[in-house]
């Protein structure tokens, strides 16, 4: 600060320092007054590479250290801001009110603007955080607040705040700026020849009305700290916001003299701030949406994304599964035409393409102002605006979640917001993996309830037949009828055995799908039948996506189910629909369509009942359906729908295999 700009303020005290001629420092004796004397502050001093010798008197509290420098036996005070029994700015005023020159340190947390403003504001010769990189300098630091007081440079003040990294400016009573530091030169744009008899009304935005000016005026007035965030503007008309704290100076007589302004860019901290704020209120609404155990997976997933669009501002979500180069989307929240549960599209053609290749979710703030701008996904979605990130279930890499917009982001998305779309992502491959185990458990235990049933019911009756017919063979004169009914009844067991078998094994998800003929399936599975009376008419062909295996179990348990309901002269019927296939005999009918595939549901003494029960099973496994109608002779029509890109493994929609 040049000197010109105190002269109007009281003259310091005689306190015994030399004020001209005084040789340069070469030992110091630093009163360390805090209850303890840290390593860090030791190895300071030990390792200083200064050519002056420190002896540390230390003591624990303030009225100890006052008395130390009031007993002249140490050079400089270097105080903590919190003591027992006062804080170092109170312990500074009682050294001002006797010695305005001599040489105080503050050592105090890093980052309180508010406690650097009021120190300044207090006289101190000095303010140092405590970290380990300050503390590097501090004996030099010492040093050179020792030999100003010694010399008594009015601009002590100046030389401690002029390589602040905070931005430091002094003012008159009526705002009329008297110094600027370098820092504030760096922010703002303005030079100090600049700044100096201007006031801070040069930064003014006017994004802050008289009643925001006035609020301050009347705190600094009144002799109170005034802190706050305000947004202002550099030379160049840029915006910025800064973290602000405005401390009054008082003179001898306790009047306010001239005030301190101490201020931080945040603008680039502030974004990261909101963003941690937005992804904590996201994450708390999605933990307690995720906690209700009366919510299926899709509810929560389409809870998630409907939350996720309002916390993260953007107007797109959607879930996919990645498989065989193309993305499902899955589930779907917004009304962008192209991104709706159930739609499809070659994976070349999406972000997903990208998503799923790294680790950390990615970002495009703007596709039309970067190198997206001709990539195929830009141009068939349109977001330009874009956030995903890849889920992943036991270990590999089962989809995406991803959230985007028509419209670029005003503000850039930061490592918060990105951090909180891996969260939601992770919870999803969580949540997915555990319906899927919790979906298996439960069919096991279902086909462990059928395969009981079935022991315990259907076997008991061709058991007891076989057992009854024994009796009578033995006791008949010709067994010979009694036997031959014996011999049904194992046939029937071992019918009921092989069926309870497949229906067992036909409960896993499908293996590899191939395109089929389903006529040429259909003729290689007529061959088993074993009554030449019947007729198998094949008037169409479709090609169809299918498990070879399982759907050659369809036609054998639907054929062998036509000649034991119709008859050996059954004639069945293979066609296409316009969805799918159809398999219609010119039987009688099924009088209870409801029913038939139910586990054991027969109207054939010699049918196991299980045989329609495989065949819903196998549709569903494909994510097919299958309905039962009449057929145009009267009997029984199965129509299958294969154009529902449903669920393979009977699990609920999101859990695509």
């Amino acid at each position: 600060m040049d000197s010109d700009r105190r002269a109007d303020g009281p003259d310091p005290p005689d306190d015994g320092f030399v004020t001209d001629d005084t040789p340069p420092v070469d030992s110091l004796t630093v009163g360390y007054v805090g209850t303890d004397l840290t390593d860090a502050v030791k190895t300071a001093f030990e390792t200083s590479a200064t050519p002056v010798s420190f002896e540390v008197m230390a003591v624990e509290d303030g009225e100890a250290g006052l008395a130390l420098f009031e007993s002249g036996a140490v050079d400089c005070l270097l105080s903590r801001y919190e003591l027992p029994d006062m804080t170092g700015i109170e312990l500074l005023d009682s050294v001002r009110a006797k010695a305005r020159a001599f040489p105080v340190v503050l050592l105090a947390v890093a980052g309180s603007e508010q406690l650097a403003s009021r120190a300044i504001a207090a006289g101190v010769t000095d303010y140092i955080p405590a970290g380990d990189s300050s503390l590097a300098d501090l004996p030099a630091r010492l040093t050179a607040a020792t030999e100003r007081a010694r010399t008594d440079r009015p601009d002590c003040v100046e030389a401690a705040v002029e390589d602040a990294a905070a931005a430091i400016v002094i003012t008159d009573t009526d705002g009329t700026i008297e110094y600027v530091n370098g820092t504030f030169e760096e922010i703002t744009g303005y030079s100090s020849e600049e700044a100096v008899g201007q006031t801070p009304q040069i930064l003014s935005s006017g994004a802050h009305d008289e009643a925001y000016y006035e609020e301050l005026w009347e705190t600094i007035l009144d002799g109170r700290v005034w802190e706050e965030e305000t947004i202002n503007e550099r030379k160049s008309g840029e915006r910025y916001v800064a973290r602000q704290t405005v401390a009054p100076v008082t003179d001898g007589d306790g009047d306010v003299d001239r005030f301190v302004g101490i201020q931080r860019d945040v603008t680039t901290r502030r974004p990261l701030e909101t963003q941690v704020e937005r992804s904590a209120r996201t994450l708390s609404a999605v933990y307690n949406l995720t906690s209700d155990t009366e919510m299926s997976l899709d509810e929560k997933i389409e809870a998630v994304l409907d939350v996720g669009c309002r916390h993260l501002d953007l107007p797109v979500a959607y879930v996919t599964r990645i498989e065989d180069g193309t993305q499902h989307v899955i589930a779907a929240s917004g009304d962008h035409d192209l991104i709706q549960e159930g739609t499809t599209d070659p994976l070349g053609r999406t972000y997903c393409r990208k998503t799923i290749t790294q680790a950390e979710p990615l970002v495009v703030d703007d596709a039309a102002e970067t190198d997206w701008q001709d990539d195929p996904a830009f141009e068939r979605f349109g977001l330009r605006c874009y956030l995903g990130a890849r889920i992943q279930v036991d270990g590999s890499t089962y989809g995406t979640l991803c959230f985007g917009g028509e419209r670029p982001r005003e503000e850039p998305v930061l490592s918060a917001l990105q951090s909180t779309v891996a969260t939601l992502a992770n919870w999803l491959g969580y949540e997915i993996a555990r319906h899927r185990y919790e979906w298996k458990l439960e069919r096991k235990n279902q086909r462990l309830d059928e395969f009981t049933s079935i022991v315990s019911h259907d076997l008991r009756n061709p058991l007891n037949v076989a057992m009854l017919r024994l009796e009578h063979a033995r006791e008949a004169d010709h067994p010979r009828e009694h036997l031959d009914g014996i011999a049904d009844a194992h046939e029937r067991i071992s019918t009921i055995i092989e069926d309870t078998l497949t229906l067992a094994r036909d409960g896993h998800l499908v293996e590899d799908l191939e395109h089929v003929s389903v006529g040429e399936i259909a003729t290689t599975c007529w061959e088993t039948v074993e009554t030449p009376q019947a007729t198998l008419d094949i008037r169409e062909d479709p090609q169809i996506e299918a498990d070879p295996d399982r759907l050659r179990h369809v036609f054998e348990n639907l054929f062998r189910n036509a000649v034991e309901h119709v008859g050996p002269d059954v004639t069945v019927s293979v066609g296409e629909t316009a969805t799918g296939f159809f398999v219609a005999d010119d039987g009688p009918g099924i009088p209870d369509s409801a029913a038939v595939f139910e586990s054991g549901y027969s109207t054939s003494q010699n049918g196991s009942g299980f045989g329609l029960a495989i065949v819903e099973r196998i549709v569903k496994a494909h994510g097919w359906s299958v309905t039962i109608t009449a057929s145009e002779a009267g009997g029984a029509r199965f129509e299958f729908d294969t154009g529902d890109d449903g669920d393979r493994s009977l699990e609920p929609t999101c859990l695509l295999n």
